[in-house]
């Protein structure tokens, strides 16, 4: 399993209250995001933008993601998500 993630994160304030990031994993796309619960508890963010606390944080979330992809705890439309009892 060779995981890697690109930097393609988004936040879309209108649809689920998270950011949005992309794992490939052999040659596989995984839509990955973290909630905005997370991101605020964890990471400081701010509700209204989220990104700036994502992108300091990168490399931490991206591990929590690998973490998670390795153990096969997929949402059940094939997401990673990680919450806040996941930090």
């Amino acid at each position: 399993m060779n995981i890697e993630f690109t930097p393609d994160e988004s936040y879309e304030h209108h649809r689920r209250k998270v950011v949005w990031f992309s794992a490939i994993d052999d040659e596989k796309v995984i839509n990955c995001a973290i909630s905005l619960e997370a991101l605020t508890e964890h990471f400081g963010a701010y509700a209204d933008d989220p990104l700036p606390a994502f992108r300091n944080h990168r490399q931490q979330i991206w591990d929590i993601a690998a973490k998670l992809i390795a153990e096969r705890r997929f949402e059940d439309d094939g997401t990673i998500l990680i919450r806040s009892t996941d930090l």
